[in-house]
């Protein structure tokens, strides 16, 4: 090769290495600030007695929540399902089934097991601009007063939403996720800091921390147990300590800039203020935007009508979700997301360091872009500069394993250290064999976990961009 255009090769790797060093040095900064102010949170709230949530929360005063369930073909765990919903804990709540479309018998199940009675004559409408598909009934069981049902033709999971969003009664709804057991005081904890909210001060969306489930577990008891003691599965301890790291860093480290990882949990278990949904126009039906648009359309309408409203995230477990068992799943479940996360930014651009929107526009929009976003392509790509480096010696050696020190520290060193601190705090009792086990695969994460699903997250970034032919995603399962 000619002497000039190995040269000008040099010059681009160096400018490429040097551009990574930046990247890095300010993610491990962004991270390492992020989990410093999660850990200040939760040692302060770490001698809660959890108690409090019910003597603090007067029954009388309690906002009530409209659950809303959009189910499908689920003949088989529907019953089981809503047996969980009905005997939560709480004054004054509703649980809307929206059977969307089901083509199994689950509707059937539903009129033997819970005697219902039509009363779609009875029900009074919000008025909600977006259209809904056909709704063929509306029913109440007369054992559970609590429980309303609708049957629908199919429209996806977001139009059946909106339809619960107009037949529901109660000034707070919260859509339950496909996958997701709640904890018996799961409206107790969640709705505290809409009771705690100060004069003039609204809230108008809440959600909080999620623990995992493995994989074909049905056990519907409250999750005290830490379920990732009970399996041997490599797969599912890797996203144990993803989803701690997630909490600490994306969850409690960004509740003061009004908008975290409830992008994320919200479409699990998410409580909203009705009205302001309605204000914004409900649920977009495109399912590539789900939940995060919603969140970041809440705040930008709050912002743009110069109302305090508040989007919160609790630090207390609430829910306990399945996650993905296999590779495919979880690869399948990472596209959805990325698609999910890049869209809704693409969607709501116009408040990306736009100082009108506050802490939103100018701290956590920009963090989910430049760490959630783009940080697989800039890790995959710092692996092949590392890569290129070595192999056609166009750079110090020294260089290259600087970059790899600093992708560890980011990766396996930071998850290590979430970790740690996720034991240390917990009310949860660990073994020294499991304690073992948690860092060893934190240890490991950047040089295989991390490179595994960061493809699959560009993957779904090149879908969102339209550069790859959308697969149907499986959102089944985890966050998605």
């Amino acid at each position: 090769m000619d002497e000039r255009w190995i040269e000008m090769l040099r010059s681009f790797i160096l400018a490429c290495y040097e551009g990574m060093f930046m990247y890095l040095v300010l993610a491990i900064v962004m991270c390492s600030v992020l989990v410093v102010a999660a850990a200040r949170t939760l040692i302060r709230g770490r001698d809660l007695d959890l108690l409090q949530y019910h003597e603090l929360l007067d029954e009388e005063l309690a906002p009530a929540v409209s659950l809303l369930v959009p189910v499908r073909n689920s003949e088989d765990t529907i019953v089981q399902r809503i047996s969980c919903l009905l005997d939560i804990q709480y004054a004054r709540y509703e649980v809307i089934i929206i059977n969307d479309g089901s083509e199994d018998g689950t509707m059937r199940r539903l009129k033997e097991t819970y005697d219902l009675m039509p009363i779609q004559s009875k029900v009074h409408y919000s008025r909600l601009v977006q259209k809904t598909a056909q709704i063929n009934g509306v029913y109440q069981s007369r054992l559970h007063h609590r429980l309303i049902v609708i049957d629908k033709a199919y429209g996806g999971r977001m139009d059946s939403l909106n339809v619960g969003l107009k037949i529901s009664q109660y000034p707070y709804i919260a859509s339950v996720g496909p996958r997701t057991v709640l904890e018996r005081d799961a409206l107790v904890k969640i709705m505290k800091p809409v009771m705690d909210a100060l004069p003039g001060e609204e809230v108008v969306a809440c959600s909080g921390r999620v623990d995992l489930m493995a994989p074909g577990n049905t056990n519907h008891a409250d999750s005290t147990d830490n379920c990732a003691r009970r399996t041997g599965s490599t797969l599912f301890v890797m996203q144990t300590i993803e989803y701690v790291r997630a909490f600490l860093i994306s969850g409690v480290g960004l509740v003061r800039y009004n908008i975290n990882v409830l992008l994320f949990t919200a479409e699990v278990f998410g409580v909203f203020k009705k009205n302001r949904v309605l204000e914004v126009g409900g649920y977009k039906r495109d399912d590539q935007v789900a939940h995060m648009e919603l969140v970041m359309r809440l705040q930008k309408h709050m912002k743009q009508i110069r109302e305090r409203g508040r989007i919160i995230y609790i630090p207390d477990p609430i829910c306990r979700v399945e996650v993905p068992g296999t590779w495919r799943q979880l690869c399948r479940q990472r596209i959805g997301w990325h698609m999910q996360l890049a869209s809704s930014l693409w969607t709501q651009r116009s408040m990306i360091f736009n100082p009108a929107y506050g802490w939103m526009g100018m701290v956590s929009i920009p963090y989910f872009i430049l760490i959630e976003l783009l940080g697989p392509v800039l890790e995959l790509g710092a692996i092949l500069l590392f890569i290129a480096g070595i192999g056609l010696q166009l750079v110090d050696i020294n260089l290259c394993f600087i970059l790899v020190l600093l992708l560890t520290l980011y990766g396996s060193l930071l998850s290590a250290s979430v970790v740690m601190f996720e034991i240390w705090c917990s009310r949860k009792a660990y073994t020294s064999r499991e304690v073992t086990r948690l860092l060893l695969y934190a240890c490991t994460e950047t040089f295989w976990f991390r490179p595994l699903n960061n493809i699959s997250r560009i993957y779904g970034m090149l879908q969102a961009m339209g550069l790859r032919k959308a697969e149907e995603t499986d959102s089944r399962h985890g966050l998605g």
